[in-house]
């Protein structure tokens, strides 16, 4: 953070006004963290909030989020357990919502392991110790897996993926597996976990939407997927309604309905270019390596097999009922493209 940027944060806790109710996200560069934070900002019931993150906010943030406090933290350098443990403690945070994990898949699948596993298990960890109240805990529908035994609609009781090939996805499993320990080891803890569909949106930037991003789209000879897809307004409304009310347990967060991915191909105006399985996973496997597809081979599954949720749960325990359908949902992604590929 320069001089100038810290400057402005000092400024912003100084007007600041009333009591911090000890609300800590942890990672502000996602999706999910910047939705939530645009939340925080707009309800006059929060007078301050902090925030986690290894990169400080720019002047952008710093202008646009005047009640937050940033702290700076590695969530995988060696004590940061301990480091987070104490900065809970000194703020009196009551309430953890971890948004930190990756939206895309990385080459450098080492890295983003510790951040996501090694670094959910510091949070947990931090929790315990500094004994918060609540932690909200964002996740994706993905952990399910994609596979051809799946129901038609997979609810919370369904098993996480057991052996997932892609790191990507093994990761979240994994993170979860964490999480999940918070409610044995530490059942006095709220513990809120919402599984996001695809979130899609004019600000959203995840492996669907890069993949969307190019005219012509690899899919798999012979099948034609139904893809399921959330908007960025309610999965921010569904986080906002997690943080500020108590609903301990597992959500599904998803729009209505579905949607085949052919049709998503020609209302986004993309042509498709199916290729037989057996020389789709190889050949992506190797543009993923080169950076020249956004999904790497093993990740294919998804858009080959089911793994669409049921979202009744949220509605009936969290009266979460979204305002796009999947297909509004990525109608307005699509509108969104067109008119940024035209300007």
């Amino acid at each position: 953070m320069t001089t100038e940027d810290q400057t402005l944060y000092e400024v912003s806790r100084k007007n600041s006004s009333g009591v911090d109710q000890g609300i800590v996200v942890i990672g502000i560069h996602t999706i999910l963290g910047e939705l939530l934070l645009e939340k925080l900002e707009k309800n006059p019931s929060v007078t301050s909030y902090h925030a986690v993150d290894l990169h400080a906010p720019g002047r952008a943030y710093s202008k646009k989020f005047k009640k937050l406090h940033f702290i700076k933290l590695d969530l995988i350098d060696p004590g940061a357990d301990a480091r987070l443990a104490k900065k809970l403690e000194e703020i009196g945070a009551s309430l953890v919502v971890h948004t930190a994990l990756k939206n895309n898949p990385s080459l450098n699948w080492v890295q983003a392991h510790e951040l996501e596993v090694i670094g959910t298990l510091n949070i947990v960890s931090a929790c315990k110790a500094a004994q918060v109240k609540k932690l909200v805990f964002c996740s994706t529908t993905a952990v399910y897996g994609a596979s051809p035994k799946n129901p038609n609609y997979i609810d919370e009781t369904h098993p996480l993926a057991a052996h997932p090939e892609a790191h990507f996805i093994r990761d979240k499993v994994e993170a979860e597996k964490q999480i999940a320990q918070v409610r044995k080891e530490a059942p006095e803890i709220s513990l809120s976990v919402l599984r996001f569909a695809l979130i899609l949106g004019p600000k959203s930037k995840n492996y669907f939407t890069e993949l969307f991003r190019r005219p012509i789209v690899p899919t798999l000879l012979g099948y034609d997927p139904l893809m399921q897809f959330v908007h960025e307004k309610d999965a921010g409304n569904a986080l906002e309604t997690a943080v500020m009310k108590n609903h301990p347990g597992i959500f599904n967060i998803t729009g209505h309905g579905v949607i085949p991915l052919s049709y998503a191909l020609r209302e986004a105006g993309k042509f498709s270019l199916p290729v037989a399985s057996f020389l789709a996973y190889p050949l992506v496997q190797v543009l993923w390596n080169l950076q020249l597809v956004s999904v790497p081979g093993k990740l294919l599954d998804y858009f080959r097999y089911l793994w669409v949720t049921d979202g009744e749960k949220a509605k009936r325990e969290m009266n979460f009922v979204p305002t796009y359908s999947s297909k509004e949902a990525f109608l307005d992604f699509a509108k969104s493209q067109r008119l940024q590929e035209f300007q």
